[in-house]
């Protein structure tokens, strides 16, 4: 198993080498970060402890959060928090707070957060107004691959920004050389 990861690992240092030299994607952020994707309530699958998210929470009530206790960095905790707030993680969930959270993460430069809150402006998630134009400002400011496809997109259909089908055609082309997976089935 060592063997394949080995070659996973030199296979996506090649194709990143190969994106960063390439000057059609000059200028576009980029971030090769590994996360957890999950939609559910459960703690576990968003990489937590049940008894650390009720921590949080209950440290969010009593206006006691302190970021320094806990392994991650402070921007990628208040993502999380806004995920849990979401997804209803160990809580009800509450797009507006999620919202609060992600703004937080957003202002410390977190790719997750612009990924996340732009996914709900999009889509006006949970009541949420939608706001295409600053859902692409979003997107266009993460270096994430599924940002980078979503960008394709809305230059391509001309969401909230004119339409311009090379500008398209650049990020899906970045989405796919990343290998992301909507860009790969299209």
């Amino acid at each position: 198993m060592k063997q394949s990861n080995a070659i996973f690992a030199l296979k996506n240092e090649c194709r990143t080498k190969n994106i960063m030299d390439d000057k059609r994607f000059e200028g576009i952020p980029k971030n090769y970060r590994s996360f957890i994707l999950d939609y559910s309530n459960d703690p576990e699958k968003h990489g937590w402890k049940r008894e650390d998210v009720e921590y949080i929470l209950e440290c969010i009530k009593s206006d006691m959060l302190d970021p320094t206790e806990f392994s991650c960095s402070e921007d990628d905790l208040y993502d999380s928090i806004g995920t849990f707030f979401e997804d209803g993680v160990c809580v009800k969930a509450d797009i507006e707070k999620a919202v609060y959270w992600y703004e937080r993460a957003i202002k410390m430069g977190n790719d997750l957060a612009r990924s996340n809150l732009a996914d709900i402006l999009r889509k006006g998630s949970q009541g949420f107004p939608k706001d295409l134009k600053r859902a692409f400002e979003l997107y266009k400011a993460c270096g994430l691959p599924y940002a980078h496809y979503r960008c394709g997109e809305f230059y391509e259909h001309g969401w909230g920004i004119e339409k311009d089908l090379e500008k398209a055609k650049t990020y899906y082309t970045l989405a796919y050389k990343e290998g992301h997976g909507l860009a790969r089935k299209n």
